[in-house]
């Protein structure tokens, strides 16, 4: 079963998602990310779920559904990157009846990292892991999860394993090079979308003399949507 449409609504509703409509023209803005990258698209799905208890359940059967749809292995624990996946992936553990690991943002050398959280139960790794995310973009925070999982899990002589799939809300990497896996797990998505990123001295769309704004700055967002 297909999610897609369904997804894109919920995200149009919660005010977190939009696109460019057309060419760039001068009379249609386009938004400006945190990275202070330019682009024709926006999407903040940890927005829509983070305090929305009902919205993220919702995500989350749509997402073993989906896994179901293409691959019956069985697993043990559940992940997700912190802290935009954490609530989403414990869900998805409750509705499985699997096990939560929980990963903590942790921040060294200036940059910040994904780490195993203390409060995790002792016995927690060992088996099947099904890793689960609500967006990928560069998949960078996803690749630290499995990675430093299995470092943890060496370190404690446990045997684990990741499923071969990777379910996902949305996908939102540069379509002109898709994330497809991480690790070996194929990334499996909900809505995939076609959104392309530009520095400010390549942006088509300036170029065009549209303005670059913030999505959630002011009344900009209604500048985006046309409302």
């Amino acid at each position: 079963m297909e999610y897609k449409d369904e997804v894109r609504r919920m995200l149009e509703k919660a005010k977190v998602f939009w696109l460019y409509s057309g060419e760039p023209r001068k009379n249609i803005p386009h938004a400006l990310l945190a990275s202070g990258k330019h682009s024709d698209g926006y999407v903040n799905v940890g927005d829509a779920i983070k305090n929305d208890a009902e919205t993220r359940w919702l995500f989350a059967k749509m997402l073993l559904e989906t896994l179901k749809g293409v691959c019956e292995e069985k697993f043990d624990w559940v992940v997700g990157a912190d802290t935009s996946s954490t609530a989403l992936a414990l869900d998805v553990a409750k509705l499985a009846g699997a096990g939560h690991i929980r990963m903590i943002k942790d921040v060294y050398d200036g940059k910040s990292h994904q780490v195993w959280s203390c409060d995790n139960a002792l016995s927690a790794g060992g088996g099947k892991i099904l890793h689960i995310e609500e967006l990928i973009t560069t998949a960078f925070s996803a690749i630290q999860v499995q990675k430093e999982i299995m470092f943890e899990l060496s370190q404690n002589k446990k045997g684990a394993q990741f499923v071969s799939f990777l379910p996902v809300i949305v996908d939102r990497s540069d379509p002109d090079n898709r994330v497809s896996k991480v690790e070996n797990s194929l990334v499996l998505p909900l809505l995939r979308l076609r959104i392309k990123n530009y520095n400010k001295d390549e942006c088509p769309y300036c170029k065009a003399g549209s303005i670059a704004i913030k999505p959630k700055e002011g009344d900009n967002w209604a500048r985006l949507v046309g409302s």
